[in-house]
């Protein structure tokens, strides 16, 4: 499931802009290279979706040769809201074709502050936290919030997956031009700092309402996945 983390980091990289003023859409295709070869490409789509306020998030991955040999064709969906400003996921889905055992589903409740899995199985979860793909809006949000201050914060978020809980902190290191098979970017560099195993950096670009144009990610001594923005 290495392409699928990877994604779930995507953009590891919200605070809203006016009090909670619609997101805008996204379809972007990125390029996606895992130690140094093509490994397909992924499709990310985000559309207003319900009540106001609501969207679905979607990503679909075209994966080639090895990679998919190894890892299939992960996809995940998520169904969140934003309110005051805030990120609350509804419903998260991690799919992989013909794989029962690596797809699953979340579903939140911020008033009992729990979330179930597709077989019942509740959990006690942080009133902050949301989905792994959701959290991509929300640190996007973030950055749209604090990139003029003169020295922003670090961020901080709370991510649910299958089993676990982990805790990002995210910070701005700085500006960077940026060329992707989409184009040359201005953007802001932002670093993964809680984990010196781990490494996740993401370039922002404003023109592309702060959705990444490249990420790069590495866990330990394995091979680096990078995503750049295609189109």
């Amino acid at each position: 499931m290495k392409l699928l983390s990877a994604i779930a980091a995507l953009m590891l990289v919200t605070g809203a802009r006016a009090a909670d003023a619609p997101l805008p859409d996204v379809d972007l295709v990125y390029a996606v290279q895992y130690a140094g070869i093509d490994a397909g490409e992924a499709d990310i789509s985000l559309k207003p979706d319900g009540a106001p306020g609501c969207y679905r998030y979607d990503t679909q991955t075209r994966p080639v040769g090895f990679v998919k040999a190894l890892f299939g064709a992960p996809n995940q969906y998520s169904h969140f809201c934003v309110k005051d400003g805030v990120v609350r996921s509804q419903r998260y889905e991690s799919v992989l074709k013909d794989d029962d055992e690596q797809s699953y589903r979340l579903d939140f409740d911020y008033m009992k502050r729990q979330v179930s899995d597709e077989n019942g199985r509740s959990r006690d979860i942080p009133a902050e936290a949301v989905d792994s793909f959701s959290l991509h809006q929300a640190v996007r949000m973030w950055v749209a919030q604090h990139v003029n201050d003169a020295e922003p914060p670090i961020a901080r978020f709370t991510m649910v997956d299958r089993k676990n809980l982990t805790y990002y902190q995210l910070r701005i290191v700085g500006r960077e031009t940026i060329k992707t098979p989409a184009g040359v970017f201005e953007t802001i560099r932002l670093e993964r700092i809680d984990n010196p195993n781990k490494i996740g950096r993401f370039w922002l670009a404003a023109e592309r309402d702060w959705m990444p144009v490249k990420i790069e990610t590495r866990s330990g001594k394995k091979p680096s996945l990078v995503m750049a923005l295609k189109r």
